[in-house]
């Protein structure tokens, strides 16, 4: 890399006690990470690689003179970035920090961005000045760095589920620089006089915002308005009546939803013989997260209930609604809702009496993980002991169960408008780095059905004991004493033999959830366990979807799935059940796990790369957003209080993402047949 040593970065980078103006930088100040190529192209930096790993992209690094970056005097970080490919669609993310690891004060925030091939745009990620937004103790407010002090920028591709591929990115980053100065900007106020911060209506007090309700007349309102908007509106012309292609090719219709390949695309089809797209929205409920009070009765305006638990949303809907018992109004709302926004689909957790109107269709979750059924003692996966007879008796009474417990689920067995079934959510296997679920196993006693399982192949393998003895390198007198044992060895025959069990365990879940579906409803879809991202493309685990699925579910937060790939990744339909993006706004205090710039323009452009981007790839047959609202300003009972709603607390719709969203659901079936990357959806 000795070409870097004489050249000057034409990056502009102003803030703090920077000068402003062009940036030298030397060869020192630019590392490359990973696998990353870097060259200078037409007056920026040219960054390329095959291969995303966790760490290839750029780092650049301050001068060792001044051994930080000071953006303290500016609100923006920003940056042009130019996708170079051709063909592909680019993510990028870029991230700063400050503080340090070993004194545990370090932090570190981001943003990023999809560009379609070609495409031009800048990244922006707001500054987060610890003096002006800083909660106070106690308080999980935003993310702070200290932003005179900020140790490096970093761009790269976060949560990278792609496998290796030529040119997998190929960009321009330009014009690197600061944004909006901050100015008399002015801090919440400090100590004391920050209580209380929430306001009657679930908001943060101490910022202001054009859709902010101020007063209860304002519910009603604006719930007139809207309702006025919903009675002009009509469903996309080209949807069906179940949101499938009416004026696409006509395909077999068998009366349930089936998948298919159509000119070298996965479909879902609908019961009619149309293509379907599944564009959906999660947790559509009246209202979810209420807040709990205790020990921090002094956040809040309103007075505090015997419960202690404040829900907004229920209050700020019966103030729109005009009555207590207003959830007929809200559903029926809400069904009109999604087809004006552009949705056809309910995802997952969705409301019963919403699914029960028989307008959208819908997907059912016949559990999320279950805590009380049989896991490897001892073990912290998210995984069952599969081989547990009480296991796998509640598998083959899983839709009963499910049924009894709600009579959506028996009606959906014969309900044409029910696309299928999710088993379980973001799983951990145990195979995420080193194998783990076989160590867990032989940790477990003796009585575990896992170990005994375990046990009895390796004894259908070997011989002897002293035959597993030599492979294992290990001294066991008996079989017994295998199985009473803790220990785990270190070997490679044991790790051989352990992803061995690995795979069998795998296996045998997806088989049972399998059947628990397709031995009571055998045209209905197996939609999968719903996949963190990097977990969809690992060979063990999508090898067993695509034995044992319909559709392989994952939930891929990023700011785009266009390039989702492995090698040997199955020829089979991909739903999306899970994604998001972020902005800071309306008072929030965490754009969620995918921020996406600073404005809701931003936002909703962000939302449109991404379905282009799940659009175009052949696999994918659907993408459903999380979630349908903001989460809590506080958080909800695991502490996310993320800002990534199509509405927020008091129910007011995000404007921008639901014309975003209306432009894909009335465009979504022609741009996906046409399979082109192109800016616009039309």
């Amino acid at each position: 890399m000795k070409h870097w040593r004489w050249l000057v970065v034409s990056l502009l980078l102003w803030g703090g006690s920077l000068v402003a103006g062009p940036l030298s930088l030397t060869e020192k100040q630019v590392e490359r990470k990973g696998s990353a190529q870097i060259a200078w192209q037409d007056g920026g930096i040219d960054l390329r690689f095959d291969d995303a790993g966790w760490d290839s992209g750029v780092r650049l690094l301050p001068s060792a003179e001044a051994k930080v970056w000071d953006f303290s005097g500016w609100q923006v970080l920003a940056a042009d970035i130019t996708n170079l490919s051709p063909d592909r669609q680019l993510r990028l993310t870029m991230h700063i920090s400050s503080g340090s690891r070993e004194e545990r004060n370090f932090r570190q925030v981001n943003s990023g961005i999809a560009l379609n091939p070609g495409e031009t745009r800048t990244m922006r990620l707001r500054l987060p000045h610890r003096r002006l937004y800083a909660a106070p103790a106690g308080v999980r407010g935003p993310t702070v760095l200290d932003t005179d002090r900020i140790n490096w920028i970093e761009l790269y591709m976060q949560w990278p589920y792609e496998g290796k591929q030529e040119n997998l990115l190929h960009c321009r980053i330009a014009n690197l620089r600061t944004e909006e100065p901050v100015g008399n900007q002015a801090a919440p106020p400090a100590d004391a006089a920050f209580f209380p911060f929430i306001d009657e209506f679930g908001q943060y007090a101490h910022a202001d915002w054009p859709e902010k309700i101020h007063t209860a007349a304002d519910l009603p309102a604006r719930h007139a308005a809207e309702l006025a908007e919903l009675s002009a509106a009509s469903r996309p012309q080209e949807w069906d009546r179940f949101g499938g292609w009416k004026n696409g090719p006509q395909l077999e219709a068998t009366g349930s939803f089936r998948t298919e390949k159509y000119q070298g695309k996965w479909y879902l089809v609908d019961p009619d013989g149309r293509l379907f797209f599944s564009l959906g929205l999660d947790v559509l409920h009246a209202h979810t997260d209420a807040t709990r009070t205790a020990k921090h009765e002094n956040w809040f305006q309103s007075p505090i209930p015997e419960s202690g638990v404040l829900d907004f949303t229920d209050r700020d809907l019966r103030l729109k609604y005009g009555q207590e018992d207003y959830a007929a109004a809200f559903y029926g709302t809400l069904a009109r809702r999604l087809e004006a926004w552009g949705f056809n689909s309910i995802g997952d957790w969705g409301n019963t009496q919403l699914i029960a109107l028989g307008r959208t269709p819908y997907t059912l979750q016949l559990t999320d993980y279950n805590w009380k059924l049989p896991r490897i003692k001892g073990s912290k996966l998210k995984f069952y002991d599969v081989f547990d007879p009480a296991y796998v008796q509640a598998m083959a009474s899983l839709v009963a169960t499910a049924a009894a417990r709600d009579s959506q689920v028996t009606k959906s067995l014969t309900d044409p408008f029910c696309i299928g079934y999710f088993i379980d959510n973001e799983l951990d296997f145990g195979n995420r780095g080193r194998q783990m679920l076989g160590d867990d196993v032989l940790r477990s006693p003796a009585t575990q059905a896992a170990k005994q399982e375990f046990v009895g192949d390796l004894k259908t393998k070997y011989p002897t004991i002293a035959a597993l003895n030599t492979a294992w390198e290990t001294a066991y007198v008996d079989w017994d004493a295998l199985l009473q044992g803790t220990d785990v060895p270190k070997s490679k025959g044991y790790k051989a033999d352990s992803d061995i069990f690995f795979q069998k365990a795998v296996d045998q879940y997806f088989r049972l959830c399998r059947d628990a579906i397709k031995s009571v409803a055998p045209q209905r879809l197996y939609l999968g366990c719903r996949f963190i991202s990097t977990d969809a493309v690992r060979p063990s685990l999508f090898t067993a979807s695509a034995t044992y699925c319909d559709v392989l579910s994952t939930n891929i937060y990023s700011h785009s799935p266009a390039n989702l790939n492995a090698p040997g990744f199955p020829d089979m339909p991909v739903l999306i059940g899970e994604f998001h993006l972020g902005v800071y706004d309306r008072g929030m205090f965490s754009p969620g796990l995918c921020p996406a710039g600073i404005t809701q323009a931003e936002r909703a452009l962000a939302f449109t790369r991404y379905l282009q981007g799940a659009l175009v790839h052949p696999s994918i047959v659907g993408a459903h957003w999380f979630q349908f609202r903001d989460q809590p300003l506080t958080g909800r009972w695991d502490g996310e209080g993320y800002a990534i709603g199509f509405v927020d607390v008091a129910d007011t719709p995000y404007r921008e993402m639901t014309q975003a969203a209306r432009a894909v659901g009335e465009n979504m079936y022609r741009y996906r047949l046409n399979g082109v990357l192109k800016n616009s959806m039309e």
